[in-house]
């Protein structure tokens, strides 16, 4: 008989276990846990919670220590979505907690537990495979993740990268690329920054593109325009305007690429003076920028390639490196500027069939 006993999340002291967990698993520099997030989750406040039923878990051993946790997210599709998943390098651990959450997705009729994904594509999803430092956006766990899934019957079904560059300096450049801006600014498209004074209308501009883009990807679950503007809000506090692309045509958004500056895991700490200060000085000298959305109408053929010359054109200005961030495998976007990658990490989708 198994040690660890599993058990769904209900009384605000096990919520508070939940909570606490990844403080255990990671160091300071490697966590990448959103809190206030998580805590909207459970108590079922968040945008994200609409449509959704949640279910979320937590493994304590015989000494009632908390050894794992996830949550359990159901649509009216016929797949599971797992997330929030943490676990120490134990499989007994990983096995009792996922075979809790297989049962629980039969019991509602599901086919399929797909993950990691945080309860849809508008939260984090993937397991990247390696442990390096963090960059913003990237989903950040332990190497032995992957491993312990697929000791317990999942298998990878989507595979993704991010390509890191060099400082861009004047070697770097694609006349490719550089030929598909001029030929786009000469088709009429009109290429500018958002004003962040306005940046609600701006949001509203990006959604239909984005929507889009990225309805086929895992996990994606439809939200309205109202909700992706109270969602992506914040943003406006963080981006530099000048770091964020958008292509316009006969007053229509065809295209768009918003990049960055890299502040690691801290906007997911608690906000202090002195960590609102830390934020600034990254905003105001960063060194590193992540490309983390890009969304191109489907009838607008060699607009990211165009958009992605501008961000390049920038970082020279700015001397500053590049990641271009979690990449679908196969797409087309995971080929620009190919000669000029010095590293490469991926990250993988994992699915068991119930």
């Amino acid at each position: 008989m198994s040690e660890i006993n599993v058990s769904i999340v209900k009384k605000n002291k096990d919520k508070e276990l939940f909570l606490r967990f990844p403080a255990k698993i990671y160091d300071d520099k490697h966590i990448m846990q959103d809190k206030v997030f998580e805590r909207e989750i459970l108590e079922n406040t968040n945008i994200l919670c609409k449509g959704v039923k949640i279910i979320p878990l937590i493994a304590k051993n015989k000494k009632e220590e908390v050894v794992a946790r996830c949550l359990l997210s159901f649509y009216e599709d016929d797949t599971a979505y797992i997330g929030f998943f943490e676990c120490i390098n134990d499989n007994e651990a990983a096995k009792e907690l996922l075979a809790a959450g297989e049962n629980l997705a039969r019991e509602e009729g599901k086919k399929k537990l797909l993950g990691p994904i945080d309860l849809s594509f508008w939260a984090r999803y993937r397991f990247c495979t390696s442990e390096d430092l963090p960059y913003i956006g990237e989903p950040a766990n332990k190497a032995y993740y992957q491993g312990l899934w697929e000791e317990n019957g999942f298998k990878i079904s989507e595979e993704y990268f991010s390509n890191f560059f060099d400082v861009a300096d004047e070697s770097f450049d694609s006349e490719k690329a550089r030929k598909r801006l001029q030929s786009a600014k000469d088709e009429g498209y009109v290429f500018t920054h958002p004003n962040v004074d306005d940046f609600e209308k701006y949001l509203r501009d990006i959604y239909p593109v984005l929507i889009e883009g990225y309805k086929d990807f895992c996990g994606f679950k439809m939200i309205s325009e109202e909700d992706f503007v109270k969602l992506y809000s914040p943003l406006k506090m963080v981006i530099d305007p000048e770091m964020v692309f958008l292509a316009y045509k006969d007053g229509d958004l065809k295209g768009f690429l918003i990049c960055l500056p890299d502040y690691g895991n801290l906007l997911c700490k608690s906000r202090t003076p002195a960590l609102l200060l830390s934020v600034m000085n990254v905003k105001s000298h960063a060194k590193r920028y992540v490309l983390l959305y890009m969304g191109v109408k489907r009838d607008c053929l060699g607009l990211g390639s165009a958009l992605s010359q501008q961000v390049v054109d920038r970082l020279k200005e700015k001397k500053a490196s590049g990641i271009s961030a979690l990449i679908h495998s196969g797409k087309a976007s995971g080929g620009y500027f190919k000669d000029k990658i010095k590293e490469q990490r991926k990250y993988v989708m994992l699915e068991k069939m119930l």
